[in-house]
């Protein structure tokens, strides 16, 4: 799956790329507060490591993963089933913003917004 996301991200990069007709890929010019929301999107990879169901121990603040996702998570494609619509449909669903990756230290090493931002 990992070799598809890269593949896929690739793809989408050099699609804005043209469009935009510059020769330095957006990620590489722009901040992530520059970039527009299409940019933004295109960077996320599928990985679906976002949507996972995480446990917040309340003395510490520590973040635990576990193996269960959020009920919008398509499982084949890594992908919301209603992006549109999620927070309607699952109040803590957090939208990843700039602000909010910067905070966000257990997002996958791999993480394209992670990658881009720090």
């Amino acid at each position: 799956m990992a070799a598809k996301s890269l593949v896929r991200r690739a793809r989408r990069a050099a699609a804005l790329q043209r469009l935009n007709g510059n020769a330095l890929p957006f990620w590489k010019r722009k901040t992530l507060a520059q970039m527009t929301k299409q940019e933004w999107e295109s960077l996320c990879d599928g990985c679906g490591m976002c949507c996972t169901n995480k446990l917040e121990y309340e003395g510490t603040g520590e973040l635990a993963q576990t193996d269960t996702f959020c009920k919008l998570l398509d499982p084949k494609t890594a992908r919301c089933r209603d992006y549109k619509n999620r927070k309607k449909i699952v109040p803590d669903c957090i939208q990843l913003t700039p602000k909010v990756v910067a905070k966000m230290d257990w997002l996958p090493q791999t993480c394209a917004y992670r990658l881009v931002h720090f």
